[in-house]
């Protein structure tokens, strides 16, 4: 007698071959990778760091104080007079400790109160924004204040990081004349090693910078309320229109000034100006200036 054997329950390979091969068993899907989640700067050093990574360095200038750990930092983030405060994450890459920072004196900077706003909020940012490029942008307005202030001091700060989100105008500052008559400097802020957007799907005259792209936007802060865009709006009589409607088919339209506007009978200017950050050697979060350019003439 043979062995008795158990029947065999058969296997549909039709129903299976939407997840497996039906020779292999190999499922056909890629397996999922791994999701990295960024938490904040402190899971990296910051590209818009300085590049020095041992501190203190030999030599740092005497504007400079630097914090090994801001969990236990004395007089961190309490200004006394004319200073600004810049953490950074690994500052120091030979320390344990995450977060370190920069203190460095700013001739001017406690007589602008807006201007310390601008700061503070740069600080505050600097230790909870997301993105590598975000801290960039913070460094570059920071370079850009710094500038003005040693560079342009007399000014004002109307319009700057604690006012703005996205894109757009950085930094607005006013130098009045008397007689209701003001200077205006308008100031685009970049961070390390970054430059001026330029891009070939805008109207010409309307890349970053350009008298058409500050026109545009002088409106737009003009019709949302903004006072700093306001009062360039009125003390130069300005009016616009919509002098590309809709532009090469797309939804967005662009806004300049208009044929009836009066802003060349105004004794107030309007002056434009790009600032990029850069590091000293001996510590000091410094700048590289472009000239002057008069708008609206």
């Amino acid at each position: 007698m043979g062995r008795f054997q158990r029947n065999k329950a058969k296997v549909d390979y039709a129903a299976v071959v939407g997840k497996y091969d039906r020779y292999s068993f190999v499922s056909p899907k890629k397996p999922k990778r791994q999701k990295v989640v960024r938490i904040n700067a402190a899971n990296g050093r910051a590209n818009a760091a300085p590049p020095l990574t041992s501190w203190p360095p030999r030599g740092m200038h005497r504007d400079v104080v630097y914090h090994a750990d801001l969990s236990n930092a004395v007089g961190w983030g309490v200004r006394a007079n004319d200073e600004i405060f810049l953490p950074f994450a690994l500052l120091d890459i030979r320390r344990r400790t995450i977060w370190q920072g920069l203190e460095q004196e700013v001739a001017g900077l406690a007589a602008d109160a807006q201007a310390c706003q601008h700061f503070d909020a740069i600080a505050q940012d600097m230790r909870a924004l997301f993105a590598n490029t975000r801290i960039t942008e913070c460094v570059g307005e920071a370079a850009a204040a710094i500038c003005i202030l040693e560079r342009h001091p007399g000014g004002t700060m109307i319009w700057g990081y604690h006012l703005h989100a996205g894109t757009g105008i950085d930094q607005i500052w006013e130098y009045p004349k008397g007689g209701g008559v003001s200077d205006f400097l308008i100031v685009e802020a970049k961070g390390p090693n970054a430059g001026l957007n330029l891009s070939l799907f805008v109207p010409p005259g309307y890349s970053q910078m350009e008298e058409g792209w500050i026109a545009n936007h002088l409106c737009s802060m003009d019709r949302n309320g903004h006072p700093a865009g306001q009062r360039i709006v009125n003390a130069m009589s300005l009016q616009f229109v919509n002098a590309h409607p809709n532009y090469n088919g797309a939804s967005k339209s662009y806004y300049g000034v208009g044929p009836t506007s009066k802003h060349k009978q105004s004794r107030s200017r309007v002056f434009g100006m790009v600032v990029t950050a850069q590091w000293h050697a001996d510590g000091r979060l410094g700048y590289v200036r472009s000239g002057l350019t008069r708008h609206f003439v």
